[in-house]
This record gives structure tokens, C-alpha cells and sequence, in this order.
């Protein structure tokens, strides 16, 4: 399924008669998405269709599919940051990075590996999605600028903070909690 079709299938629909739509912007609606997606699935789900043909009990079943992943998709910004990139024909995928911010990644990794508490823990927690926050705002900016490839280069960022979340989570479950004296 190219990337234009899975976003049309998912923003775009006609139910009775009434148009739904959502822009391909980053800053989505979250409930406005949850209605949009209930409703669809409520017309797709394949439970409403057990009295339906072979033919068509199929068709909602690879609709209520593709729905139920274009609605994870749009839900995760990082997910719809590299949706609208592709929609674009922009390669999300940077090839080389600022140097300067990976010694930073490095060095903060290094801090999260060596930590052996839960307060340094959340610390570099706060951080880290604090770091995550700016650069998708700086996503934001860049996208509406029609600047592609800043924009790409921002969510490369992104992906490794991502990743430096999951490392947090990671060694935060390896702390041994201290016995009060």
C-alpha cells in the first residue's frame, strides 16, 4: 500500500453522505481522530458484516485493518512526522547526522548506562523528553516551511531519543530500589 493510499483510506472517507477529513498537518486533532476512527470502524468492523457475503465480509475485514493501522500510525507523532515526510517524497531516512549531537547522544547514554539510581533516572528522563518535545516542535516549524529536509533531519533526531527513552525504561528496571536505613 504506497503511503498516499494509506493516508487517504485512513483521513478520508464518505459515510452517509457527510465527508470526513483531516488535513495532512502534524498537529492532528487526537479526538477529532478517535471519532473519525470509531465511526469508520463501526461501518467496518467485521462483526457488522457476519450476515454480509464472503466478498464483502473480506472487504471490511481489510478495511477495519487498514484503519486500525492508519489510526495507530497517525496517533504516534513520530510514526505521522515520517508519514507526512513520505507524502512529500521526502526519504525520512537522513543519511549523515550533526557530529556535535551524536557525541551528545553518546555522552547522555553513557550517563543513563552508568546511573544507579531512580532520581539520576528520572533526571535524565525529564531530559530526554524534554529534548524530544523541542525537536518536534522544531519538526513543526520546518514542515509548515515546506524546509523537507530540516524537517527529516529534526525526526533523525527524534529516532534516537526514542530510543534513548527506551534505555532509560530499560535500566530503570535494573535498579535494585534502596532498603530505608
Amino acid at each position: 500500500v504506497s503511503w498516499k493510499v494509506f493516508y487517504k483510506a485512513v483521513v478520508s472517507t464518505q459515510s452517509t453522505g457527510e465527508v470526513f477529513s483531516l488535513e495532512p498537518k502534524f498537529d492532528l486533532d487526537l479526538a477529532e481522530l478517535s471519532r473519525i476512527f470509531r465511526q469508520l470502524q463501526s461501518q467496518y468492523h467485521p462483526d457488522k458484516h457476519v450476515n454480509s457475503s464472503a466478498l464483502e465480509q473480506e472487504h471490511a475485514a481489510q478495511k477495519s485493518a487498514l484503519l486500525n493501522e492508519a489510526n495507530k500510525c497517525l496517533k504516534d507523532p513520530y510514526a505521522r512526522a515520517r508519514l507526512l515526510l513520505k507524502l512529500e517524497n521526502v526519504d525520512p531516512n537522513v543519511k549523515t547526522m550533526d557530529m556535535e549531537f551524536l557525541t551528545d547522544m553518546m555522552e547522555f547514554n553513557d550517563r543513563v548506562e552508568i546511573s544507579e539510581d531512580t532520581e539520576t533516572l528520572t533526571e535524565l528522563k525529564r531530559l530526554n523528553e524534554q529534548a524530544i518535545t523541542e525537536l518536534y516542535n522544531q519538526f513543526r516549524e520546518h514542515f509548515a516551511l515546506k524546509e523537507w529536509n530540516i524537517a527529516a533531519e529534526q525526526l533523525a533526531k527524534v529516532k534516537f531519543l526514542l530510543q534513548t527513552r527506551e534505555r532509560i525504561e530499560q535500566q530503570s528496571e535494573l535498579i535494585i530500589p534502596r532498603k530505608p536505613s
